[in-house]
């Protein structure tokens, strides 16, 4: 959920959500952003090869709880690939005090042999006012942009902390656990801050994972995003 499923798309998505009860709340809305770091990660690997990248995204919400977006990328992996896109569609809604979300994304790698992963997404999440707190799993029957041909289940938990006094900063920590068939599973993990001053967000974080290479060694990445 991540550019694409982002902490911005989910916030996206848990705004149009909360909305929908609204009776003047229009059938469809529109959201998205355009952000550039200096490093693009995605589970705690670098995809832009530790280089500045630009991206962004799209999104359509029904009032329904449907939506439907993509986002786009340009990268730098392992297979020389340069652009990346990931196309998704997926319904949200509220029960009680917990926030649900589904969704099928595909993404696609272009540039030095072009490749297509599908993947199947659950998350459950709840503001507690004090904190934020989020778990999910992703499901790629066909493996992922690292490991082709190599089933990958993910879990992962979120925690965001507003900060006291500060109400346009907050604390956000993420963990990621991949379950991989035949290869060694990864963690990935992230700790930093994110300003926001509407419409554009600031975030520093470190972000780290298991993995004995240089995709994934740990780096500080600083990030701009612009909100339309």
């Amino acid at each position: 959920m991540s550019v694409l499923r982002t902490i911005a798309f989910i916030a996206a998505v848990t705004a149009a959500t909360s909305a929908h009860a609204q009776d003047d709340e229009p059938d469809f809305t529109f959201g998205g952003y355009v952000a550039v770091s200096n490093d693009y990660r995605d589970r705690g690997l670098t995809l832009s090869d530790g280089d500045i990248s630009v991206y962004g995204s799209l999104s359509v919400f029904h009032k329904s709880g449907f939506y439907a977006g993509v986002d786009a990328a340009l990268s730098d992996d392992t297979f020389g690939r340069d652009q990346k896109t990931e196309f998704y569609v997926g319904y949200s809604f509220d029960k009680g005090v917990y926030a649900y979300d589904f969704s099928f994304e595909l993404e696609g790698f272009y540039g030095n042999s072009d490749a297509y992963y599908p993947e199947i997404k659950a998350s459950i999440s709840r503001d507690f006012g004090l904190a934020f707190i989020r778990g999910g799993a992703a499901f790629a029957p066909e493996g992922r942009w690292n490991t082709p041909g190599v089933d990958s289940l993910y879990t992962y938990a979120d925690l965001d902390i507003p900060v006291p006094t500060l109400p346009a900063l907050t604390f956000i920590s993420h963990v990621g656990y991949d379950f991989r068939d035949g290869r060694s599973d990864l963690f990935d993990w992230s700790i930093g801050f994110s300003a926001v001053l509407d419409p554009v967000e600031i975030s520093l974080t470190y972000e780290d994972s298991s993995l004995d290479q240089r995709i994934g060694n740990g780096a500080v990445i600083l990030g701009f995003r612009a909100y339309f």
